[in-house]
């Protein structure tokens, strides 16, 4: 039976520096072509036995943000933060009901 998570996020210490935040503001690019690549890559990568359910970025010069996942073990959970070491930190909190039926 699969759990569900809440994983808040924020940037990892140092990513990004003030002058990315500076050039993404002056020039309207987004976050660095790698960690984009890592978020288009995050969902065919994940374990079979573990599903996103949702994820929500904040908005502004800050990055943050909110994943929800359905995992059958720690070691999902493992995988996320590996996947995105580096970029982001994850605080993860399990859901008081164990998840919802999902379609």
């Amino acid at each position: 039976m699969p759990f569900t998570f809440v994983g808040y996020y924020d940037a990892w210490p140092g990513t990004p520096t003030p002058e990315d935040l500076e050039h993404q503001r002056r020039t309207g690019i987004g976050p660095a072509p790698d960690f984009q690549q890592k978020i288009r890559e995050f969902p065919s990568k994940l374990p079979a036995t573990c599903k996103l359910v949702g994820s929500w970025a904040t908005t502004g010069p800050r990055i943050g943000g909110v994943m929800i996942v359905d995992v059958e073990s720690w070691s999902d959970l493992a995988f996320i933060n590996e996947h995105y070491r580096g970029w982001l930190l994850f605080d993860w909190h399990p859901t008081a009901t164990g998840g919802v039926p999902r379609t």
